[in-house]
């Protein structure tokens, strides 16, 4: 994620009108009103928790680590769907122009994008202990920014790794895809090809 670009204060400024432009262009080509509601607010707050330009959060790339974040996943999917629509509305309206939200409180962001990611971090994580180290040893975690941590609950332990914008990644194919590099089954299959027959 820390490829896709970030947001600047002009995207924030502008952001509330891209929103209703958005939640009033879902509801004209047939969105429910409570559907075209929800999924504007989906891309307000995935702006403000990621902090990335407009047009970026319209990428294939974003779509691909929202859809792959566990946010979306114990949310029924609500973000990549909320994503999927708003690259729609991107291909058709993303030059502009875009209504004006005159401050109604639906389309207004709540916190400025990259409020605190490093606030956001240090909540997720917390100091690793030997399973985490191990964890963190067998994902080949970068040693800056990165964490892992390991939850303890009734049901289970919960384990994620935690990228330095706060994003929890709880499979080892999504760390994978999320630092750029072949899943570790592909990575695998291609050392065998490459390697001499004997």
């Amino acid at each position: 994620m820390d490829a896709i670009p970030e947001a600047t204060d002009e995207d924030a400024e502008l952001m509330p009108n891209i929103i209703c432009t958005f939640h009033r262009w879902m509801v004209k080509n047939g969105r429910r009103e409570s559907t075209a509601k929800t999924y504007a607010r989906q891309v307000l707050v995935l702006f403000e928790e990621d902090g990335k330009t407009p047009a970026s959060m319209a990428s294939q790339e974003y779509f691909a680590i929202t859809k792959a974040s566990f946010k979306n996943k114990s949310g029924n999917s609500q973000r990549s769907a909320s994503v999927k629509c708003f690259m729609d509305f991107w291909k058709e309206r993303g030059n502009g122009p875009f209504d004006d939200a005159k401050g109604d409180k639906v389309y207004q962001l709540k916190t400025r994008p990259s409020r605190s990611k490093a606030a956001d971090h240090a909540a997720l994580s917390a100091p690793e202990n030997e399973e985490a180290r191990r964890l963190r040893a067998e994902l080949e975690l970068p040693s800056e920014g990165w964490s892992v941590v390991v939850r303890s609950r009734e049901s289970g332990d919960l384990i994620a790794a935690v990228s330095p914008g706060g994003t929890s990644y709880h499979t080892r194919e999504a760390v994978d895809r999320r630092l750029g590099r072949l899943p570790a089954a592909a990575a695998g299959a291609a050392t065998a090809a490459a390697a001499p027959a004997t």
